[in-house]
């Protein structure tokens, strides 16, 4: 299916991206890449538009995922082992399958990301629109930090994730860093995550004071949004007060939140699947054995704990639904986010359909699960100007889909119900096949 520079795609449903049904009967005509017009088949006076007929079929934005780890890694025990240039390498192929799943844009945090930015902006190149972090701060001894390496330079060399940067100061420097590198936005841990066995979810690693630098620092760059992996609700407080613009996790939502986040404007990425399936997902790919033979119990009060492990984890799975229920029905805005970063684990591109599917199930109407997928996400990425809505003057980033997903987003389960996705106006997945 060939298309010149300016083309228009008939007989089509719209789903544009603002959280309502498909508007039947459309066309869409594109111009150099970017969307022209929206309209009624009827309005169409041109007779010398070429045409591109699909009744039956709906014109939606491209799906974007807001936080992914393009490691080039395949499982967690391969973690900072695998020799950079093969990681790098590898992360390429992550990246298509991310599109090929319908993923036309994506927020990284990996070094790898300012690279794939970089290629996929050449001419001619193929692979989803990034938006780069490039590695995140972190504290020694914190969430994405390779524990497993006694020796700290080694770590920070082959870390694809993460700078350990400690105190105001080193923080100031470390954003500064990861700006040289051609970084978008700024990502830091500021509570633990659970990697290993002195890395409780809740645990604070980032003080006021360097939470405040952080964010000053990356503020500095005009435009600039920070993001803040948190699972403590009190310390998401700190963070959106120092101007964090995004909370990362669900679990780092309360009810005593809400006012303030709109207030000031922060999203939430919830990662649903993640922190609901942690155990199905992650546990279960040897992660609980890969820690046994590397990192012993680190404190004694832990090993000792006569905590029911089973039964605490079904009760954070169900406050996290809680938490994002309140979050959807007191009007937070909601990204999506499926926080890809194995691929033996959260395998890329349909790990983010898996988010779509847990976030419905959680509460959230389909249509509304498209729209944070989509014209959410398009605000967090700080690209709602270019890309997540269809209307005139976007950027053509669309997808050609066969099913109705604002009835169901499981439609996506489905590898056929995807037929052609476009990317500024260039057709580069038809029916599955990458254009390259």
């Amino acid at each position: 299916m060939k298309t010149g520079k300016r083309f228009a795609i008939t007989d089509v449903a719209v789903i544009d991206g603002n959280g309502g049904r498909p508007v039947p009967d459309q066309v869409v005509i594109i111009n150099n890449g970017r969307i022209e017009k929206v309209c009624a088949a009827d309005e169409i006076r041109d007779a010398s538009l070429e045409k591109i007929s699909l009744p039956g079929r709906y014109v939606m934005p491209g799906l974007i995922d807001s936080h992914v780890h393009i490691t080039g890694i395949t499982d967690l025990k391969y973690w900072g082992i695998v020799e950079y240039g093969a990681a790098l390498t590898h992360s390429y192929t992550q990246a298509l399958r991310l599109l090929k799943f319908g993923f036309t844009s994506v927020r990284d945090i990996s070094e790898n990301g300012v690279f794939l930015k970089r290629a996929f902006n050449a001419p001619g190149a193929v692979g989803p629109r990034i938006v780069a972090c490039g590695r995140g701060l972190a504290r020694t001894g914190g969430h994405a930090e390779v524990t497993m390496f006694e020796d700290v330079a080694f770590e920070q060399k082959n870390n694809m994730v993460a700078y350990m940067a400690d105190g105001p100061d080193e923080c100031r420097k470390t954003v500064r860093k990861i700006f040289r590198t051609g970084a978008d936005q700024i990502k830091f841990w500021a509570t633990g995550g659970g990697n290993n066995y002195i890395d409780r979810f809740t645990d604070v690693h980032y003080t006021e004071e360097e939470i405040r630098a952080i964010c000053e620092e990356a503020k500095l760059i005009e435009g600039t949004k920070v993001l803040a992996h948190c699972e403590n609700p009190e310390l998401s407080k700190v963070c959106i007060e120092a101007g964090v613009d995004s909370i990362e996790h669900c679990d780092g939502y309360a009810p005593f939140l809400c006012d303030l986040m709109k207030e000031h404007n922060v999203y939430l990425v919830p990662t649903m699947r993640l922190l609901m399936k942690w155990a199905e997902d992650i546990t279960s790919n040897d992660f609980n054995e890969f820690l046994d033979e590397t990192l012993p119990k680190f404190f004694q009060r832990d090993l000792l704990s006569n905590v029911d492990q089973e039964a605490a984890e079904l009760e954070e799975v169900e406050e996290v639904k809680a938490a994002f229920l309140h979050a959807y029905e007191n009007g937070i805005k909601i990204g999506l986010g499926s926080d890809t970063c194995f691929e033996k684990s959260t395998p890329y591109g349909w790990y983010g359909v898996l988010e779509l599917e847990c976030m419905q199930e959680c509460g959230m109407p389909a249509a509304q699960v498209i729209r944070s997928a989509t014209k959410i996400n398009s605000e967090i990425l700080g690209l709602e100007d270019a890309i997540g809505t269809v209307e005139e003057g976007k950027l053509a980033d669309l997808l050609i889909v066969n099913q109705d997903p604002t009835e169901d987003v499981r439609v996506f389960r489905d590898e056929g119900t995807i037929e052609y996705i476009y990317m500024g106006g260039e057709l580069v997945v038809d029916h599955g096949r990458m254009l390259l």
